[in-house]
């Protein structure tokens, strides 16, 4: 058995090595692996993605309404066409280096689109452009299955 601070504690090991093992298969399952909800009454299963656009630039200024419109027009209406809804809204998160809250207003983007690694490419390719363009850290990305009926 190994020792740690003086005592036997192999269930310690053996609970690090389960943790282990648990987040390593996580880590190796597919993004995409949600379960497909039984849908009913006409309902689709479809994908629908959330991403969070702060509106703060780094070093100072704001993403107005124009840069966002332009941003919209040129980057998400060309890959999501069909449909979208943005939302303006204020959110907060925590500095992780000093602690301190920061507020921020922000937008959020709603796609309900069927699933595929293409779809899944422009998203990715939407949030690598609004990180680039407007010096942020992150755009934060929500996904779900939903059944839908228009």
């Amino acid at each position: 058995m190994i020792k740690i601070d003086g005592k036997q504690d192999l269930l310690w090991w053996r609970n690090v090595f389960n943790s282990f093992i648990l987040l390593w298969t996580f880590a190796l399952s597919p993004s995409n692996a949600m379960p497909t909800p039984v849908c009913s009454d006409g309902g689709e299963a479809m994908s629908k993605v959330e991403l969070f656009f702060g509106l703060d630039i780094p070093g100072g200024g704001k993403v107005d309404s124009a840069a966002w419109q332009e941003f919209l027009d040129q980057e998400v209406t060309p890959r999501f066409p069909e449909e979208l809804t943005v939302d303006q809204v204020d959110g907060q998160w925590q500095d992780a280096e000093t602690g301190k809250i920061i507020q921020e207003s922000s937008r959020t983007l709603m796609i309900l689109y069927p699933p595929s690694p293409e779809a899944n490419q422009k998203i990715e390719e939407i949030r690598t452009a609004y990180v680039s363009q407007f010096k942020q850290d992150s755009v934060m990305r929500l996904d779900e299955i939903n059944c839908v009926r228009f």
